[in-house]
């Protein structure tokens, strides 16, 4: 949409709003209802008190949280947080209200996303020695205090209780810093992930920073050269300590993680995203204690892993007849892999379609077995077809035994 025809519906949207606003732009009852927010400043309140009042007020945000790129660059948080300011000062100057909401929309469609070093303290992991771990998209490694010289005076009296400490980093692009801690803490627990596919032992959480009456992440924002930090908790403490060390990660870079940095730059669809993926839906799988809800998550592994983006039909019969053929090279492997990968996915129809929660935790627990198995495959495979997903299917695919398996499968 472009920015006239944005403009002209955000005004409209807060046409409506006004006269709310307006009404309930005094101090009069403001622990009750949805929302508040008073200016000191201008001596403003804005109030929501109903429903019909908050889808008003909210409509307007989440019109620009649907535009192009903006839910990608801002969170939610601050872009509620321009329009409440937005929002004050129609209250405290209300012909200027035009003005305002196209600076405001200008800002958003224009500004310049920046650049965040993004940075944890890790709960229960314990690193050997002073190698830089390179997991994905993260940086795992003992902060020491010459990390922290190019940084600035600033972020380095905020970031001195990491020194010495087990620290997870990443660098995201946003515009905003909670949006940055958000990409971040997904980047974080997708590298958490793939450490736990190899080695089922690593439970670490992100600790966020130590200071007195203060836990959360600390963000670098290396555009502008600022500090900023939050008051949020990030993970809970877990009981287990996890092992970092050169070791360790040699057998990772022989498992192929290496290439999951790398893109195509021909193929949009590279098997370093859709690992991304996958990892995500496994460690949704490995935390969820409830069978069914596990299954479901494993099952989404599995067809990231095993289909193209535009499959949408015989989902069951391409899923298992690949899986089967990734995993295994005699017929009769393959022929009960394929049974038992459709009995799994007849498993997770019967929850998604019935509502049925299902008790069978053993086909759970052979689900996870396989989505371990086939990522690891599809990580180690990924350099002999230079992180292209597609040409990795149509692999899968010429590899069928003319329908064995389908046959064999289809009779049991």
């Amino acid at each position: 949409m472009k920015e006239a025809e944005i403009i002209k519906n955000l005004k409209s949207m807060i046409e409506q709003y006004l006269p709310a606003l307006k009404a309930n732009n005094n101090s009069n009852n403001i622990m009750e209802g949805l929302f508040c927010s008073v200016n000191t400043r201008t001596n403003t309140v804005v109030k929501v008190l109903t429903q019909v009042e908050w889808d008003l007020f909210y409509s307007p945000i989440q019109f620009m949280l649907s535009q192009k790129d903006i839910s990608n660059n801002y969170s939610e948080e601050f872009v509620q947080s321009k329009f409440v300011e937005l929002y004050h000062k129609i209250l405290d100057n209300e012909p200027n209200m035009i003005i305002d909401t196209e600076n405001l929309t200008n800002f958003f469609l224009n500004n310049t996303v920046k650049t965040f070093l993004v940075i944890s303290e890790v709960e229960n992991i314990r690193i050997l020695d002073d190698q830089e771990y390179e997991i994905i998209d993260s940086i795992i490694k003992m902060m020491k205090q010459e990390d922290l010289l190019n940084k600035g005076k600033g972020f380095k009296l905020l970031s001195e209780k990491l020194v010495d400490k087990p620290t997870i980093s990443t660098k995201v692009q946003a515009g905003d810093y909670d949006k940055a801690v958000q990409l971040a803490t997904h980047n974080f627990m997708i590298s958490f992930n793939l450490l736990k596919l190899y080695a089922p032992s690593f439970k670490p959480a992100l600790k966020g920073y130590l200071s007195p009456r203060v836990r959360g992440l600390v963000a670098y924002n290396e555009t502008d050269k600022v500090p900023d930090a939050s008051a949020s908790l990030i993970g809970d403490a877990l009981l287990n300590r996890a092992y970092l060390n050169n070791q360790l990660y040699k057998q990772l870079i022989n498992a192929g993680i290496s290439e999951l940095r790398k893109t195509n730059t021909i193929s949009k669809n590279t098997i370093s995203k859709v690992v991304k993926d996958c990892l995500y839906w496994f460690g949704l799988g490995l935390e969820e204690e409830y069978p069914s809800a596990k299954l479901l998550n494993f099952v989404m592994v599995l067809e990231s892993a095993l289909k193209r983006k535009d499959e949408i039909t015989e989902l069951k019969k391409a899923v298992s007849e690949r899986g089967a053929i990734l995993l295994y090279d005699k017929f009769e492997e393959r022929k009960k892999a394929a049974k038992e990968l459709k009995r799994i996915y007849d498993l997770r129809s019967k929850v998604v379609h019935t509502g049925t929660l299902i008790g069978d935790k053993d086909f759970v627990f052979l689900s996870g077995a396989y989505v371990k198995a086939v990522l690891r495959k599809l990580i180690k495979m990924s350099k002999c077809f230079n992180c292209d997903f597609d040409k990795f299917i149509t692999y899968l695919d010429d590899m069928k035994l003319k329908g064995e398996i389908n046959n064999a499968s289809d009779n049991d």
